[in-house]
């Protein structure tokens, strides 16, 4: 494709819960605005919960995608009010000096102000058969994969509120699980923790690693390693779940802008960053409390915070 640019009031990276709610803040204030999203459906990790959200206020829903149904239904609203969106939109760079983005395709969008929405995705082990088993007896949802296990054996590797939420979910199908968790101690809320202790089915494995995955074309086993005795030894299994947090999407503006030391992205009380110009909202710039209402908190303010920001420029 020839290279070519298109200019706008402000460019939001991400379609998230985040960048969605910026979206439709950035329109409503009459910005010109560009809604970029590398994946081919906007929602970002909605679309990937399958369990019911009743904690998102005045809005009940049975999964991520009927929440993310809605919230495109109100930037479907938008009309012509100046709001441009590209999916399948793989950015190269993220020149923050210049407000410029390049695209794979090399298609350039320039703005006056950028909103970084990219978020978090789940933290991987980098363990050997983690890749190869995806789909082949590592799961992605226990929720959604809980029929997949009845009358199986199933690790769970984690230890915090996702690894025992999904542990109980399983249990009501599975012949045994094993939680598998590096610490000595749970991190997952008391609720949680007391009710796993007392279920027969769940085995918890302290103090213990994952080494690699293994089998057959199917996940067969799980190479484990304990941590004080470092006595090494196989379970067999039928399938495994990952759940052992999650790390924010910042490789485009690495270098560009500041991080804290978990790699997160420092943003003041209007959600702008060490750049003039450049903001951050949603998970990626908030680990304390990554939820969708906090995502779309902040993707209202920092639109409001950019309009600010424009008419002082």
């Amino acid at each position: 494709m020839t290279e070519k640019e298109i200019t706008a009031d402000v460019i939001i990276v991400g379609g998230g819960p985040a960048g969605l709610s910026a979206a439709l803040w950035c329109a409503e204030l009459r910005l010109k605005t560009m809604l970029l999203e590398k994946e081919a459906f906007f929602g970002g990790q909605l679309v990937s919960i399958f369990n019911p959200i009743t904690n998102y206020i005045g809005l009940e829903t049975k999964n991520g995608r009927e929440m993310r149904d809605h919230f495109m239904r109100a930037i479907e609203k938008i009309g012509n009010k100046g709001l441009f969106t590209r999916l399948h939109a793989e950015i190269t760079k993220i020149d923050a000096a210049n407000k410029t983005i390049i695209l794979e395709n090399g298609d350039r969008f320039s703005a006056k102000a950028i909103i970084i929405a990219t978020g978090v995705r789940r933290r991987k082990l980098g363990v050997p058969g983690e890749d190869l088993f995806q789909g082949k007896g590592i799961l992605e949802s226990g929720a959604k994969d809980k029929e997949k296990v009845k009358n199986c054996v199933v690790a769970i590797v984690g230890g915090g509120d996702a690894a025992l939420e999904n542990a109980l979910i399983l249990s009501d199908y599975t012949e045994k699980i094993y939680v598998i968790h590096r610490g000595a101690d749970l991190r997952a809320r008391s609720e949680f923790v007391g009710v796993a202790k007392k279920n027969a089915k769940i085995e918890f494995c302290h103090n213990t690693f994952v080494r690699k995955f293994t089998g057959a074309g199917k996940l067969a086993a799980v190479a484990v390693a304990n941590i004080e005795t470092g006595r090494k030894e196989q379970i067999d299994v039928d399938f495994a779940l990952i759940r052992i947090g999650v790390e924010p999407n910042t490789e485009l503006v690495r270098g560009k802008i500041d991080f804290d030391v978990n790699g997160y992205v420092i943003v003041d009380h209007l959600s702008e960053t060490s750049v003039n110009g450049i903001f951050a909202v949603g998970d990626v710039a908030n680990q304390l409390a990554p939820t969708i209402a906090g995502a779309a908190g902040t993707g209202a303010a920092a639109a409001k915070s950019a309009f600010a920001w424009l008419n002082r420029v």
